[in-house]
């Protein structure tokens, strides 16, 4: 073949090469369009579905609202205006039930902020179709209507009127007076009074974890006022609120270790609501502090079976059942609880305890470090984050979460874990004072006059030794 036809033939190899490259993009580029009959249609039913599980839960869940403030002008003036005095009264509230976990409790419905997702194309809103679902069922949200009025010609003198409108204690009503100028703290008693009327359980709770924070001994704690939100609670005709109010009285005599009488609270409660899952929870606690694990397990058991068992239920089974060291089963209790209730910490924290048990050191970490995003003033997640990076070697980290955990409450720590924490601080002060200053260079270093340098802070390996010790 001569050179121009042996041309000709790679020039016209090249042309169909070009030509098959075009072609494919040509129908790559052209697929979409394809297959957009096909596709859209299950893109549309995708979202619709989503839209659907989006609605049912937000009916499900029955929320508690705070209406934009009545506000007097003295107080507009200043900023508090209807709509700021409202927000920052439901972020007191959400506190509060935060910090409600010390005592089991009915769950939290406090309105988180969501966005109004609408339908394109169609009439209707996220917000609009769930108002309408919880008409027809009957599911109406708890709203707090509150109103401040200004007393008389008294500078800074104002009372806050609060009304619950729907739930079981609608129509219960409240006064809180102030005078003065501090108004974060009458915001913080306008949520509590309205946590009281409408929440009273959660308060109650909220209140127990405050006097637990104080470290009194059992002769000095003063648990009078939640008593008398429970005593509230009972005289009312709200038989639901009344099972938490009897677990939550009963509760109160675990934590005073007051067993037995714990445990004939809660078993003549257990007369009056037989199918009450959080009763059989509290007397399940009042037969552990007994030492009556069998008892307390089968209570407990009895309790996450019914229809009315909460993720509280399975996460007071899990831990019974990680005291007696059955972790398997656990560890399926707090997998559970966790289902029906994620981002719980007090969940996460006992699944962390729990994995460390089993020796599944780096889980145990995802669990407390999950568990201290939500809530950084929990001292004892520290704590046990600080034990799994201990089993797993990094002692100079652990150090740093025990620090952290003591920082928070001096208590959550052993001795054990209070001496690694020490001499990780005194680490890294030597660390700190042997650093180099920028014209190091030109001087010979030296340590600062009167200190000695510990044997350990020479090498790495010498610091593991000292903490392991």
């Amino acid at each position: 073949m001569s050179s121009a036809q042996q041309q000709a033939s790679s020039a016209s190899s090249n042309g169909s090469r070009a030509i098959s490259w075009l072609r494919a993009l040509g129908v790559i580029c052209g697929a979409p369009k394809t297959l957009l009959p096909y596709v859209l249609p299950w893109l549309l039913g995708s979202l619709t579905l989503a839209f659907c599980y989006l609605v049912v839960q937000g009916v499900l869940r029955q929320q508690l609202l705070v209406p934009p403030v009545e506000t007097p002008p003295s107080l507009a003036e200043r900023g508090y205006t209807s709509s700021f005095l409202a927000e920052r009264i439901m972020s007191e509230m959400r506190v509060i039930g935060r910090d409600a976990g010390s005592i089991p409790h009915d769950a939290l419905t406090v309105s988180e902020a969501q966005p109004d997702i609408q339908i394109p194309g169609q009439d209707l809103s996220y917000a609009t179709t769930v108002r309408f679902l919880k008409d027809v069922v009957d599911r109406k949200d708890v709203v707090v209507h509150i109103g401040i009025t200004k007393l008389g010609d008294a500078a800074d003198s104002y009372v806050a009127h609060v009304q619950i409108e729907g739930g079981v204690f609608r129509s219960r009503q409240g006064e809180v007076p102030f005078a003065g100028r501090d108004m974060d703290r009458f915001v913080r008693d306008i949520a509590a009074q309205a946590m009281r009327l409408a929440e009273p359980n959660i308060l109650a709770s909220h209140l127990f974890t405050e006097v637990q924070k104080t470290k009194c001994s059992l002769a000095q704690c003063n648990y009078g006022e939640i008593v008398g939100i429970y005593d509230e609670v009972l005289a009312l005709p709200a038989s639901k609120q009344s099972e938490w109010a009897e677990a939550g009285k009963a509760w109160l005599l675990v934590s005073q270790g007051l067993a037995k009488e714990a445990e004939a609270q809660s078993r003549d409660a257990l007369r009056r609501y037989g199918d009450s899952a959080i009763l059989r929870a509290s007397l399940g606690i009042a037969l552990e502090q007994q030492h009556r694990i069998d008892d307390a397990l089968e209570q407990l058991r009895a309790g996450a079976r019914k229809s009315s068992r909460t993720a509280e239920n399975l996460r007071l089974l899990g831990d019974v059942l990680l005291h007696a060291h059955r972790y398997p089963e656990a560890l399926k209790a707090f997998g559970e609880a966790d289902r029906m209730q994620p981002d719980s910490v007090y969940t996460l924290h006992d699944w962390g305890e729990a994995l460390i048990a089993v020796g599944r050191y780096n889980d145990a970490i995802a669990k407390f470090s999950q568990a201290v995003s939500l809530r950084p003033d929990l001292a004892p997640s520290y704590a046990g984050w600080g034990r799994a990076l201990e089993l797993l070697g990094e002692v100079s980290e652990a150090a740093r979460r025990y620090a952290q955990a003591s920082k928070l409450d001096k208590a959550v720590r052993s001795p054990h874990e209070d001496h690694i924490a020490r001499l990780g601080k005194e680490y890294q002060e030597v660390r700190r004072s042997d650093t180099p200053a920028p014209d190091a260079a030109r001087r010979p270093h030296s340590n600062p006059p009167g200190r000695r340098q510990p044997e350990a802070a020479q090498s790495p390996i010498g610091w593991t030794a000292m903490l392991t010790a």
